[in-house]
């Protein structure tokens, strides 16, 4: 029987975001018009700071997918819901424990990874958090990301020693 199962993790316009996205608009149209006009140097400036706008409001708005498929994870970062990045590629079986951030478990894992992937939007509750100490394969990470009740279902059916749930 194959297992396949997609969660999007979404997020919320944060007032950075909106400051960021409304920046870049009354940067351009302000360098519009002083390249325009006589004020060269500060068109140049006013268009420097639409261009840095422009990139920065990209990575205030990220959404995650994470894809569960026969006992495989990947996961997407989701830019300004436009781009997509392959994150990390990963079989449950690699997982050594997979628990609520801040449990006992998490907090008594020995030999913790030093690399630590968060894997979640900015605007989800802390207590809705998970985190998966990856030890083996060829990634050796501990990720922090957001998964619903149905994706911890899935992992414990592949790797029931290793995921520990909110009971």
């Amino acid at each position: 029987m194959d297992s396949f199962y997609e969660q999007l993790v979404t997020t919320k316009k944060t007032f950075t975001y909106s400051l960021a996205n409304n920046g870049t608009y009354v940067a351009g149209v302000l360098a519009l018009m002083l390249l325009g006009g006589m004020q060269f140097i500060f068109g140049l400036i006013m268009a420097a700071i639409a261009v840095a706008l422009f990139f920065v409001k990209k990575n205030l708005y990220v959404e995650y997918e994470y894809d569960f498929t026969n006992g495989d994870i990947g996961i997407d970062k989701i830019m300004e819901m436009k781009s997509r990045k392959k994150v990390i590629n990963l079989g449950v079986k690699d997982i050594e424990l997979l628990a609520p951030l801040g449990s006992q478990h998490v907090k008594d894992f020995s030999n913790k990874p030093d690399k630590v992937l968060k894997l979640y939007p900015p605007t989800v509750e802390e207590k809705k958090l998970y985190s998966a100490m990856v030890t083996g394969g060829e990634h050796r990470v501990q990720m922090i990301f957001a998964p619903n009740e149905r994706f911890l279902e899935l992992c414990y059916k592949y790797n029931p020693r290793a995921v520990k749930r909110n009971l």
